[in-house]
């Protein structure tokens, strides 16, 4: 079906606190025709990619609005909206302290797996292998092609601020050559960002204790596809085991009660010291929140860079010499991410209105949304 693609009259500028919150107000940019329904591009800055899958969630919920809203966390919402075809073109912009991906194109498939339906890509970047997300084009169908393209704004943030932006230029204009609508995407982050984890159960070390049992290495020959599925199998099984027994401590039940026989890939000791760490300095846990934190351990960890004020001025300045040569996007989204304490909340609320401010200078009168809990 062809459509015009309207243009709205002012920017709409929708906040929110969750990232994965952006994704419902730019599907209603798509509903109102705003927006293209396929092969839209997405220029995302941020500290965190934000590019996992929801592991168990069927693909089919992308075409079921609200279920897949209730699948999505900050972490893994583009992605099925990639699969389901708005975007297939995703530039991330990230700070020098974001480590997840090395800066360059990488070009991927993505797809419903045949076997367990759920989403599957073909990129064998530790960030999926350490996931169990990676397999093979031939376990897929109904794939679409995604292209991704990864750039550091700046080599350092104490940099003079004389970026050369040419290579992120020329890529964006090869990216909206066939479709020049896009979202502009920022999380408030991008400019100063906490490890929430870091400080979690810290009487117990539990964060660093997680590492004996999240332990991720890379396949030592990454030519051989074999190695590569093996890696992505293993962490996968990993992943579920430990899943489970979390899910079962959540539950108000004991390890001694769990069948510690079906465990295959978690090394029991370890999980024992942490379970016992844990409950001889705190009465109350969530064993959930433990799992996730294991989840973020990897060989990159999470990016922790507590940005001074002058130097978040500096970076937005920065970002704001380059903007002005795009064309204008067909809206955008800013997460806070206070609420999860990826934000730093001694600067978030400078970010935001420092933010809003050069939006406004930049495209002139704004329509913000705030879409934000309390707001």
């Amino acid at each position: 079906m062809v459509y015009k693609i309207k243009k709205h009259s002012t920017m709409p500028v929708h906040v929110v606190d969750d990232h994965n919150d952006a994704l419902q107000y730019i599907y209603r940019e798509i509903g109102s025709k705003h927006l293209p329904l396929y092969g839209n591009v997405l220029l995302h800055f941020d500290s965190h990619p934000d590019l996992s899958i929801p592991k168990d969630m069927p693909a089919d919920y992308v075409y079921e609005k609200e279920q897949l809203f209730d699948s999505l966390s900050i972490e893994n919402w583009i992605l099925p909206a990639a699969y389901a075809g708005h975007f297939d073109k995703i530039i991330w912009v990230k700070p020098p302290w974001a480590r997840q991906f090395s800066d360059g194109e990488i070009v991927f498939t993505i797809g419903k797996h045949k076997t367990s339906g759920v989403i599957r890509l073909t990129n064998s970047s530790d960030f999926y292998l350490s996931e169990g997300l990676y397999c093979l084009e031939d376990d897929l169908i109904n794939i679409r092609t995604i292209k991704l393209f990864v750039f550091t704004m700046c080599s350092s943030i104490f940099d003079d601020g004389e970026e050369k932006f040419d290579l992120l230029r020329n890529k964006f204009t090869e990216y909206t050559r066939d479709n020049p609508h896009y979202i502009l995407d920022f999380d408030c982050d991008f400019f100063s960002t906490n490890n929430p984890f870091l400080s979690m159960y810290d009487k117990a070390n539990l964060y660093t204790n997680l590492h004996k049992i999240y332990t991720y290495t890379s396949p030592t020959n990454r030519d051989d596809v074999n190695s590569l599925l093996q890696c992505s199998r293993s962490r996968e099984i990993l992943l579920q085991e430990l899943e489970s027994v979390f899910m079962h401590l959540d539950d108000g039940k004991s390890l001694n009660d769990y069948p510690t026989e079906t465990l295959t890939a978690v090394n029991l000791e370890d999980l024992s010291f942490i379970v016992d760490e844990l409950s001889k300095h705190y009465d109350t846990i969530d064993w959930l929140i433990v799992h996730n934190a294991g989840c973020t351990i990897d060989n990159i960890e999470l990016p922790n860079h507590h940005t001074d004020l002058p130097d978040i001025a500096k970076s937005m300045d920065i970002v704001f010499n380059f903007l002005p040569i795009l064309h204008e996007p067909a809206a955008i989204t800013i997460a806070l991410s206070t609420g999860d304490d990826y934000c730093p909340l001694e600067s978030a609320r400078f970010i935001n209105e420092t933010l809003l401010t050069k939006l406004e200078c930049l495209y002139n009168k704004l329509n913000v949304q705030r879409c934000t809990e309390g707001s």
